[in-house]
């Protein structure tokens, strides 16, 4: 009779397998996390800016035309989006005059300048809490040529913060550019892309 003998891994092969499975996670896992954040990042800006445009009509009917709003003064932004947007965006919960979404997102910053300025932190209060990455910038423009400048139409009251982007002939590579030297007008480039963070855009988080 013929024994036959059973073959069998030795230790330095299965190290050896153990070592390459660590290596090509380490590679994919944290590639497959990036694009999971994407997707998040993406989805919480779409329903963000469609619900903030919903709320804007909502306030029209009870209010009565954006055109007819004058610019909130310094330091009083806060109140303004409270008393006329608040009651039809709703919230979770304020905290520290900074207005938190049910989906983990909040609003900050209400500073007026020539429109009245609002950061939109899509994650809330985790990091990296940094302008171009998780916070994007947003504006309400009082004025025709603010709305002009801003948004291309002045019939849109809130939008995104891109004066001189509207300009004809702006490229998808002037967008890119302008994000990165001043990442406040990202939500530009980031509307363009249908508010996709395509491989090319300028920050990784």
């Amino acid at each position: 009779m013929i024994k036959k003998n059973k073959a069998g891994f030795t230790l330095a092969e299965i190290l050896l397998t153990m070592t390459i499975v660590g290596v090509v996670a380490a590679m994919t896992i944290p590639t497959l996390h990036y694009n999971r954040v994407k997707k998040e990042y993406t989805a919480k800006l779409k329903n963000f800016y469609s619900k903030m445009n919903n709320a804007v009509l909502d306030m029209e009917l009870d209010k009565g035309s954006f055109r007819d709003m004058n610019t909130p003064a310094q330091g009083s932004g806060y109140n303004w989006y409270m008393e006329n947007i608040d009651p039809y965006m709703g919230h979770q919960f304020i905290k520290d005059q900074q207005v938190y979404y049910k989906d983990g997102s909040k609003l900050m910053t209400f500073w007026t300048g020539a429109c009245l300025d609002v950061d939109y932190d899509i994650n809330g209060d985790r990091g990296p809490n940094r302008q171009g990455y998780d916070i994007q910038r947003f504006l309400f423009c009082f004025s025709d040529a603010n709305r002009l400048g801003h948004f291309g139409n002045n019939q849109i009251f809130f939008g995104t913060y891109g004066s001189g982007q509207n300009a004809v002939g702006t490229t998808r590579a002037q967008m890119i550019t302008k994000c990165q030297s001043d990442p406040e007008w990202c939500t530009k480039l980031l509307q363009n892309d249908q508010w996709e963070f395509k491989d090319d855009y300028p920050f990784s988080f």
